[in-house]
C-alpha cells in the first residue's frame, strides 16, 4: 500500500518564486550602490537556518536597476523586507527611503515626500 503524501509537501518541489525589488530612483541618483545591495542579500539570506547557505535553492542577481531573488524553496517576501530595510538602515539610507509593495512579487524603493510636508507646516 503507497504511503500517501500531503498536498503542501507536493507542492512544495515544484516551487518556483520570483521577487523583484526596483531601485530605480536612488539607483538613477547614484544614491544606492546595486552590486553591494546584492552582495549584502547574498551574505545575509538564511537558508535551513544557516547565512550563506544558498546553494541551487535561491540566487539573487541585479538585472538594471533591479534587484531579483529566484527560489525554488519556500521564501517569504516580508523576509526580503526586512532585509532590505535592515540594509538601509545599516547605510544610513532609510531617513530618506522607503520600501512600497508594488505588486505581489514586486517591492519598490523610493523616496519620502519631504516637500508635501514642508507646505502643509506653513
Amino acid at each position: 500500500m503507497p504511503i500517501l503524501r500531503r498536498k503542501d509537501q507536493q507542492k512544495a518541489k515544484n516551487l518556483n518564486l520570483r521577487f523583484v525589488i526596483d531601485c530605480t530612483e536612488p539607483k538613477e541618483d547614484k544614491v544606492l550602490n546595486l552590486d553591494e545591495f546584492v552582495s549584502y542579500l547574498q551574505s545575509r539570506i538564511k537558508v535551513q537556518g544557516k547565512t550563506g547557505n544558498l546553494g541551487n535553492d535561491v540566487t539573487v542577481t541585479a538585472e538594471q536597476e533591479k534587484v531579483v531573488v529566484t527560489s525554488t524553496i519556500p521564501f517569504s517576501k516580508r523576509y526580503l523586507k526586512y532585509l532590505t530595510k535592515k540594509y538601509l538602515k545599516q547605510e544610513t539610507l532609510r531617513e530618506y527611503l522607503y520600501v512600497h509593495s508594488h505588486d505581489k512579487a514586486t517591492y519598490q524603493l523610493k523616496y519620502f515626500n519631504v516637500g508635501q510636508d514642508e507646505e502643509e507646516q506653513k
